[in-house]
């Protein structure tokens, strides 16, 4: 989690210092960042440093599409509708919805549990899914 807030705050001012922590931690930029609108105010900065930068366009949409352009769009909805998806899953499954802590640290330790415990859950399944196929191939040879 790069940044939790109490306070409101404007959310596009973030993304700059959100990819430089990614950059100081994998060496490198990455290629591209599924953003909403609020985000795409940062083009500038992402053209300067090569990152591809995805979601809805500003303004008005082209009358004319070439294929590349709608597939590209397509696959960047299903990307997002997966990253959504997930957020409604962290709120119903483990409990992100659900936060009563009274102190602001207590409620950040929540957090950061429920979204270690989704993190566990899917290394969890993906393990679970590799022995059992294995099981299961076996099984159906004899």
């Amino acid at each position: 989690m790069e940044r939790l807030s109490w306070d409101a705050y404007n959310e596009s001012e973030s993304l700059i210092p959100i990819v430089e922590n990614y950059k100081e931690r994998n060496g490198v930029y990455q290629e591209r960042i599924i953003a909403d609108k609020i985000y795409r105010n940062n083009l500038s900065y992402c053209k300067e440093h090569g990152i591809s930068i995805t979601g809805p366009a500003l303004g008005r949409p082209k009358k004319n599409k070439d294929k590349f352009e709608k597939k590209q769009e397509y696959i960047d909805t299903c990307e997002r509708n997966e990253v959504e998806g997930n957020f409604g899953t962290s709120q119903t499954k483990y409990g992100l919805n659900r936060i009563f802590a009274k102190l602001k640290e207590t409620a950040q330790s929540v957090i950061n549990m429920a979204f270690f415990v989704m993190n566990l859950d899917k290394k969890l399944r993906v393990i679970l899914r590799q022995f059992f196929s294995t099981f299961w191939y076996k099984f159906i040879q004899i």
